[in-house]
């Protein structure tokens, strides 16, 4: 059986997609009252997506470790 090793750039974009949802739910959700909401939603969209793709990665990369 072949080995199969995880997709990284699916698990990156998955991870940068769910950390940019987050940062509008938080940005734009229920009770958010915020003067700059624009540049606040760029800001932690930024700083989320890119958490969320390193999380991404670490997951990929434990699943490859597992496979071993």
């Amino acid at each position: 059986m072949p080995r199969r090793n995880p997709r990284y750039v699916a698990f990156l974009l998955t991870g940068a997609i769910v950390g940019v949802l987050a940062a509008v739910v938080l940005v734009l959700g229920p009770g958010a009252d915020v003067a700059d909401q624009p540049r606040l939603l760029a800001y932690l969209a930024a700083l989320l997506g890119g958490l969320g793709a390193l999380a991404g990665g670490v997951v990929a990369v434990v699943l490859e470790g597992r496979r071993r």
